[in-house]
């Protein structure tokens, strides 16, 4: 018994601290050594679900509420700072206040909405400084997954690749010829095919849990990019420089492919910011590129080649 808790002790003190996760130093696959009192773990049986298909059909009353509810908040179809009642929300779902009050708490848990004291649940607010954050974060982790992709991916990963670039690409060219009747169908697959291409780029990294927060992280910049962008003049640029990325992982080149996508980053930033006024007011356009920069610091080109890359694609997204 005695030997057991000590066992357990260990296995606490080294489960408290969480690795750091290089963002795009080069990596190998190395198992961790077996330690006492734990058992091995199957692939694939740990971790929450991945999945590009957020809007998979929930079982429960609850969940499909929560998921149109992160769809509409998603897609600013309430306010940034709007209550939500339990009267406008009972009227627009048609549900009870049960399931509706555990969908707010699992919207909130996701930290589109927020709970505040004499007001109840209330959209939560877009800010310079929350798009930066999400923003570098998303660069952090995006960039150590595509770099294990690149290292772990088979053909199947290429293939996926491939295809999503392909109907991203696709969907673009639809996006510029939409008409104001059909321009809300294109935004939606648009965003849709943007979502599959960078989750295909991250899918072999081999962390349910990355895949998990890349989820989260991929809501949070699509309400922003929502509420600011004019998706005909930005998203031309932006995929011109997912062209670029996909290519250079498709041709396993990790230097290029995670330096193109930390440039796609700073990039899009400086750009979204530019684009709002209320956005700069706590600071210029131009800061976005230090604030990102210090996320994304290490993919930073290594080599004049990969530095030419770059430049080119900043020119094709200017």
């Amino acid at each position: 018994m005695k030997q057991t808790t000590a066992s357990a002790r260990r296995v606490t003190r080294k489960a408290s601290t969480p690795a750091a996760i290089p963002a795009a130093a080069p990596t190998t696959a190395t198992p961790a050594p077996a330690d006492e009192g734990m058992l091995p773990v199957a692939a694939g049986r740990w971790g929450p679900r991945a999945s590009a298909l957020r809007d998979a059909n929930p079982r429960t009353l609850a969940g499909q509420t929560a998921l149109r509810l992160r769809q509409d908040i998603i897609r600013n179809e309430f306010s940034a700072g709007e209550r939500l009642t339990n009267e406008k929300l009972a009227e627009r779902y048609g549900v009870g206040t049960s399931p509706l009050r555990e969908a707010l708490f699992q919207v909130a848990g996701e930290g589109l909405v927020l709970v505040e004291d004499h007001k109840g649940f209330v959209v939560a607010p877009l800010s310079r400084e929350e798009m930066l954050d999400v923003s570098s974060l998303r660069a952090y982790l995006e960039i150590h997954a595509l770099r294990q992709s690149i290292a772990s991916g088979d053909e199947e990963w290429e293939t996926a690749v491939l295809v999503a670039d392909h109907r991203l690409k696709s969907a673009d060219a639809r996006l510029l010829k939409a008409t104001p009747d059909n321009l809300k169908a294109a935004k939606d697959e648009w965003e849709r095919r943007h979502r599959d291409f960078h989750y295909a780029l991250c899918s072999a990294c081999g962390s349910p849990w990355l895949l998990h927060f890349f989820d989260t992280l991929y809501d949070q910049l699509e309400r922003y990019r929502r509420h600011l962008w004019r998706y005909g003049e930005r998203a031309r640029g932006a995929d011109d420089q997912h062209d670029e990325i996909g290519q250079a992982a498709l041709a396993r080149d990790a230097d290029a492919a995670t330096a193109l996508l930390a440039e796609h980053f700073r990039r899009q930033a400086e750009l979204t910011i530019a684009e709002e006024p209320q956005l700069k007011q706590r600071g210029s356009a131009g800061a976005a590129r230090p604030a990102l920069e210090r996320s994304t610091g290490a993919a930073k080109p290594e080599s004049a080649l990969v530095a030419k890359r770059v430049n080119g694609a900043r020119r094709r997204a200017a």
